[in-house]
């Protein structure tokens, strides 16, 4: 995935502005639910080369990179995205998968941290310019 400096200033904008939010105690959970951040990343599969991540790859990388940092479950889906490559004016269309994972609340800077180590190895590996993530406040119950 390819995105130009303004997109990816408005995402860090809104990651920072969401995370603020989210553990600044303005956010509450109904009774019998507990707090969490949701975290989502986006992962294109469109690599620099023009070539495409295989699904085998994903799987190895899944294995290998996020479910170590993540062993208490995470949800993998598969989606459609698109973005404006404002420096070309040209709209790119690919698919994504999109990586969902749920941490309590008081784990979100460690878990951050995780989410960046993976971003990075997934740009280094599949040779992407950016990995894109957000942070939402979030209740949860298992029921």
């Amino acid at each position: 995935m390819r995105l130009s400096a303004s997109v990816i200033a408005a995402a860090a904008l809104c990651l920072l502005f969401t995370v603020g939010c989210a553990v600044g105690g303005d956010f509450e959970c109904p009774d019998g639910m507990d707090t969490f951040i949701e975290l989502n990343v986006y992962f294109g599969q469109e690599k620099g080369d023009g070539g495409t991540v295989s699904e085998e790859a994903w799987q190895t990388f899944l294995a290998d990179t996020v479910t170590p940092r993540f062993p208490d479950g995470l949800t993998v889906l598969e989606a459609r995205g698109q973005w404006l490559d404002t420096d070309e004016g040209r709209l790119y269309r690919e698919s994504t998968k999109l990586l969902n994972v749920l941490v309590p609340a008081g784990a979100s800077d460690a878990s951050m941290a995780a989410i960046r180590e993976i971003s990075d190895i997934y740009k280094a590996r599949f040779e992407q310019q950016a990995v894109f993530h957000t942070a939402l406040p979030a209740c949860a119950e298992v029921y």
